[in-house]
Formats: structure tokens, sequence, C-alpha cells
């Protein structure tokens, strides 16, 4: 690999020049890696995060209004890490909407603790066709919890990943598009935050149009 600091490069020109160079390219890579923020005049705001924990770090605990926030991740970021980060900000969400192509176990333990605490009052569930066959467990789960808290379980041919959040009393609408899975995995990922009672609105009106294709629970 060609080193573009050596000496040999430089040779000729001004020493203090050649030293800025280096403590700037020092500076670069010391960074590198790190979460960086961006933001323009019309309100996006641009972040990098490595875990769940680096969420709290570089996110605000609530959207302001007209604010989109754009984060890529990788690490242990997922779906539902946006999801968490989005009720400690609020009381609590009396819509959810959760849209995704599969989820695990331990998601759906999670989803339960904030139904039975109080965190989400209302709650729509849309997964993808293989859920049912490859993730039958997880599935024989999320038709139990349905049908114990009465909340809409839909699955379609589906492949997004979009999430939802309403505090009514607070006028806070809260859209989450991300290519991240609810369930976590390694990969690098993109997610977007956006306070927009549109858009909002734009999602809701479409999936609560979406019919289950599948027979035993509909």
């Amino acid at each position: 690999m060609l080193d573009t600091m050596s000496s040999d490069l430089f040779s000729g020109f001004d020493p203090r020049h050649v030293e800025a160079i280096r403590r700037a390219r020092a500076d670069e890579i010391e960074q590198t890696g790190r979460a960086k923020a961006l933001q323009k005049a019309h309100k996006l705001q641009v972040r990098r995060a490595k875990s769940e924990a680096t969420l709290a770090e570089i996110l605000p605990p609530r959207i302001a209004a007209g604010e989109s926030w754009h984060v890529l991740s990788h690490g242990d970021v997922d779906s539902l890490s946006y999801m968490m980060h989005a009720l400690r900000g609020v009381e609590y969400f009396d819509f959810v909407m959760i849209s995704t192509w599969c989820m695990g176990s331990a998601d759906l333990d999670q989803i339960e603790g904030w139904i039975e605490s109080g965190k989400i009052e209302e709650l729509e569930l849309y997964v993808g066709e293989i859920f049912p066959s490859q993730y039958g467990d997880e599935y024989a789960r999320a038709m139990a919890l349905a049908e114990n808290y009465g909340f809409r379980l839909v699955v379609a041919r589906n492949h997004s990943k979009i999430m939802l959040a309403r505090n009514s009393a607070d006028n806070y609408y809260l859209a989450i598009e991300s290519s991240a899975n609810v369930n976590t995995n390694p990969r690098i990922e993109q997610t977007a935050l956006h306070e927009s009672r549109e858009l909002f609105e734009f999602y809701r009106e479409f999936f609560s149009g979406l019919k289950t294709i599948d027979r035993r629970h509909r």
C-alpha cells in the first residue's frame, strides 16, 4: 500500500504544512468509528451508532416537531431498539404499529412487557409470509399474545420495516423507517425517525387496509 504520509512524498514542502497535514490525518483516524452528527437547515439530523446504548447518547429523548433523525448503525441495534428509546421520551404511547419481516421470542417478551406496564395501549403487528412457517414457535406466541391482549396481527407478503407511535394527548406522532428487522443482527443498518403526523397517517392508512393471508388467524 502506498504510504501517502511518507517523508519522500512531502520532501520539498514547508515542514509546518507537512506537520499540519499529519495532525489532521491523525485526528481523522482517531475519529473514525465514533458517532458523528450533522445538522442541516431543514432539521435533518444524522447520527452513527455502534450499539444500542449509543442511541441514548446520540439521539434526543424525544424528536422535536418537524425533525428527522437519520442513523447508521453497526452492532446490536435493531428496530426495537428505537422503540425502546422512543418510549423513554414519553409516558406512554396510545398506539403503536410494528411492521417487520421476522422477529424473535425475546422481542415478543419485550413487547408484552410494554403492554403489561401500560407503555403501549394499542398495538398492531405486521409480519412477513415466512413468519408462520420459519418462525413457528414465535408465531404461535404472537398469536397467543394477540388473543390475550386483543391486538391486531397480520401476516402479509411483507418485507417492510416500519414502526409508528402516537401519544394523542401530547400531539406526538412518530414514524420510524428502517432497513433492520425487529430481531437483532450484526449488520450495518440505516434508520430514520420522523416526527410527522402526515407520515404517520400515510403509513397507518396503508397498513390498516391489509388483511392476513394466514387462514389460521383471521
